[in-house]
């Protein structure tokens, strides 16, 4: 009989001696890294997957040591399935059916028998929800059982609920959520005058995009007496109505972040407060936490204060209306627009100084009509207006983050959230500096790698072909950024200190920085200190906040590009037998996949489709090469493709070769 493993239940027979066990952790592309204890994570190709999902605990075997990189292993057993829900699309069989699962992470299909399919029964081609029961040690297949019935593809919505089932997102905010927004008033406008800097005098204006609702930030610019410009930055005074642990922020803590579908959202925050109460409507009174700099014409921050305000938004511009302005428009409110480019300018220009990277990677801007089908996607395209917003939230972060971290001493310390990103790991930076040496740019690094390395590279590129494509591989080559109560700084942005203080609307770690900001100043006004035992409390708690957090960014990013592809796929299921021109964007021992410059959508060649040799698959090389012909198809090489199918159940487009 075969061995087989059920959830929760470890199980090895195996008497390798060689074998280390983790958690499995699978890429979109088909290959995996098992995290271990002790040591470091191991690559796992895709034919050594053993078919295990990501989420597994397994075992795994190291076959290949690679100086300065990544072991190479396979996996010789699943030891404990990941009790994950799992959402596919149910094919019906003699057996019973099957379930292919529509996250790309989830590469097997699960086998449903007929006895555990239960009613009412699905429906061929509907999605279903499933979690896994078995693994076949044998067969390498596993077993699973329906929990749940979704619907059709096409039923309207339906892409964002599996979307949300497949990344754990909630929908419906819960009943207490919904009983204590009614108990929520507005502010009393004669009492708040009295506690906070009354900044209605002075004209300020939101700048969105077309499609949002919520405006979470406003600014403001007035050029001083002594030439210095007077920025302000105001920020929705969310902490004024969230009440640390209410209802409303229990909810907001747990989701973390809200989640942004191109036209609609899954909001952290219920629309009484996101689209009303703190939104930062035109022509309304509004509470505001606001930062106030006066920068010289140098972009150096001389001073700055951090106030509760109350403001009144002048305008809600839209980026488009901005630009159209920039480009000579007459408005209003034109002259101050054109102080304020000119200031993001100067900011920018003293930060890129500093050695910040600014990528301008090119993604998919989907046009959908009003049954969500997709009908346009280009790439998207930054303009100054949206760059005019970065360098004025990005300068009010850095500020209030060095505000805290200048205060800290060796005997005082002052708990916050920080936002971190580290240096990139040096195989990754060999890797990359390797890549470019192979597309013909060679690049010297220092004795030590700054973020001003990174700078130079992307100035070279700025007019090469393949300028997007190195910037994307540059980004890959990054660590991510992450929260943290430790202040080690933000090597991308080459900041001493960072944090996220711009957002409190649609991320919980500005609503905490805020909290955290009113604490401090109250406990400055009243001569108070924490202890060491309540510095120690605070710190513990605000760590776990951030490692919660920063757990929650990364599940909303995944369900954000796993509606872009969905989208991506039906738009391309149109297109099927056109041809189009393309980057290899990745290389894999099964093929190579190429990106769509004209879409900015990623399909696969297969290696059975490349006729005529056989091709060998080079990791260190970023290749495939013919045995015969001695062809080399590489990362970063142009060429034009054909569409053959598309699968937007699958998420799956298959291309050929022209």
């Amino acid at each position: 009989m075969p061995k087989k493993t059920q959830a929760h239940t470890k199980v090895s027979r195996n008497t390798h001696t060689r074998l280390l066990k983790g958690r499995l952790s699978v890429h979109a592309k088909g290959f995996g890294f098992v995290t271990v204890k002790k040591g470091t994570d191991v690559f796992i190709p895709l034919e050594n997957l053993l078919n295990a999902m990501d989420g597994d605990f397994v075992s795994v075997e190291i076959i290949k040591k690679i100086p300065k990189k990544n072991p190479k292993g396979k996996i010789i057993n699943i030891l404990t399935l990941h009790n994950q829900e799992i959402i596919g699309v149910f094919k019906r069989d003699q057996g019973g059916g099957s379930v292919v699962p529509s996250d790309e992470r989830y590469t097997t299909p699960i086998t449903i028998p007929q006895a555990t399919i239960g009613h009412p029964m699905p429906k061929n081609g509907d999605y279903v929800v499933v979690k896994r029961t078995e693994w076949d040690e044998d067969t390498h297949q596993f077993s699973g059982k329906i929990i749940d019935i979704l619907g059709k593809p096409g039923n309207k919505g339906m892409d964002i609920l599996m979307v949300a089932r497949n990344n754990d997102l909630t929908i419906p905010f819960p009943k207490s959520v919904t009983k204590e927004l009614t108990s929520l008033a507005d502010y009393d406008i004669q009492k708040e005058v009295k506690n906070r800097e009354d900044f209605r005098s002075v004209p300020c204006f939101t700048i969105d995009p077309e499609s949002a609702r919520d405006f979470d930030d406003a600014i403001s610019l007035v050029q001083l007496g002594n030439g210095r410009f007077e920025l302000g930055v105001h920020i929705a005074d969310v902490s004024h109505y969230v009440i640390e642990g209410s209802a409303i922020d229990r909810e907001a803590y747990e989701r973390g972040t809200s989640v942004y579908f191109v036209n609609n959202v899954i909001p952290m925050l219920p629309e009484r407060l996101s689209n009303d109460l703190c939104s930062l409507k035109p022509r309304t009174d509004r509470l505001a936490y606001s930062v106030i700099m006066e920068i010289d014409s140098r972009g150096i921050v001389q001073h700055y204060r951090i106030r509760e305000t109350i403001i009144r938004s002048a305008v809600r511009f839209t980026y488009e209306e901005v630009e159209a302005i920039i480009e000579g428009k007459k408005h209003t409110h034109a002259q101050t627009l054109h102080l304020m480019v000119m200031l993001s300018l100067i900011l920018r220009k003293e930060r890129e100084e500093r050695g910040s990277i600014d990528f301008d990677i090119s993604e998919p801007a989907i046009s959908l009509d009003p049954q969500g089908v997709p009908y346009a996607i280009r790439p998207r395209e930054r303009i100054e207006s949206n760059r005019l917003i970065e360098e004025f939230m990005l300068v009010a972060n850095r500020i209030v983050a060095q505000h805290i971290a200048s205060q800290a001493t060796k005997r005082v310390q002052k708990p916050f959230v920080y936002r971190v990103h580290q240096k990139p790991e040096e195989s990754s930076v060999r890797s990359f500096l390797e890549l470019l040496e192979r597309m013909g740019l060679k690049y010297q690094l220092g004795k030590e790698l700054e973020s001003d390395d990174y700078r130079k590279i992307l100035d070279i590129i700025e007019n090469f072909d393949y300028k997007y494509f190195i910037e994307k591989v540059a980004l890959r080559s990054m660590t991510k950024a992450y929260y943290s109560t430790k202040n080690e700084g933000h090597f991308g942005l080459a900041f001493d200190a960072y944090t996220h203080f711009t957002s409190p609307i649609r991320r919980y770690p500005d609503l905490v920085v805020h909290r955290l900001l009113k604490f401090y100043a109250q406990q400055e006004r009243d001569h108070k200190k924490l202890t060491r035992a309540e510095t120690a409390e605070l710190s513990a708690k605000l760590q776990e906040t951030c490692k919660h957090c920063s757990h929650r960014e990364i599940r909303a990013t995944q369900a954000e590009r796993e509606f872009i592809k969905l989208k991506s796929m039906e738009f391309l299921s149109s297109k099927v037998g056109e041809s189009y021109e393309g980057v290899i964007s990745g290389i894999a021992s099964f093929g190579m996949f190429v990106e769509l410059s004209h879409y900015v959508i990623e399909g696969l060649v297969h290696v059975s489709e490349l006729k005529g040799d056989h091709f060998d698959f080079d990791k260190e090389e970023y290749s495939l090469t013919g045995k015969n012909t001695g062809k080399v198809y590489r990362v970063g090489d142009t060429v034009k493709i054909k569409i053959k199918s598309v699968s937007k159940e699958e998420k799956r487009a298959d291309f050929l070769l022209v």
